[in-house]
């Protein structure tokens, strides 16, 4: 085999290969997934039905349930003046808390509610000596636990 031969069918290999990459990551859905932030899925929340999310916000204080027996959880997720309810089944990350940031992967999967597949919980900076107002999203803990009480026609309460 003449060295021309040998440097083609190398490019080809690697060209082949980079593709074969290129096509599992596209197909799997992965490569397609959209960053917002809470607000902005909410503007127009039957533009992202169905679409794989990374969502970003802060847990609504006092809204963090999780299901006696299970690793099933409900929490709200607040950012720009809009809230949705997460429900999300795993291990909790061991920095999520109230009013934590957290960024969770999913679907949107009705009217406010997201089902996560998995959880981020961003650690709070050192160097944030003081909260900042509306960290908590004191103001939408009422709404989120009033969406659960229509949605599953339970009386639910945060912990």
């Amino acid at each position: 085999m003449s060295t021309g031969a040998k440097i083609g069918v190398t490019i080809a290999i690697v060209v082949g290969g980079i593709g074969y990459m290129i096509f599992t990551t596209v197909s799997s859905g992965e490569a397609l997934e959209y960053y917002k932030h809470v607000q902005e899925v909410m503007k127009e929340p039957a533009a992202w039905q169905g679409k794989r999310l990374q969502l970003h916000g802060n847990v609504v204080q006092g809204t963090v349930v999780k299901k006696p027996g299970s690793l099933d959880f409900r929490f709200g997720l607040h950012r720009g003046g809009e809230w949705i309810d997460v429900a999300y089944s795993g291990l909790m990350p061991d920095s999520f808390k109230d009013c934590g940031e957290a960024v969770v992967k999913g679907k949107l999967s009705g009217d406010r509610t997201f089902a996560a597949e998995s959880i981020s919980a961003k650690c709070p900076s050192k160097y944030d000596g003081k909260r900042q107002t509306g960290v908590c999203g004191e103001q939408f803990r009422a709404a989120v636990l009033a969406h659960r009480r229509s949605a599953t026609g339970k009386n639910v309460a945060g912990r």
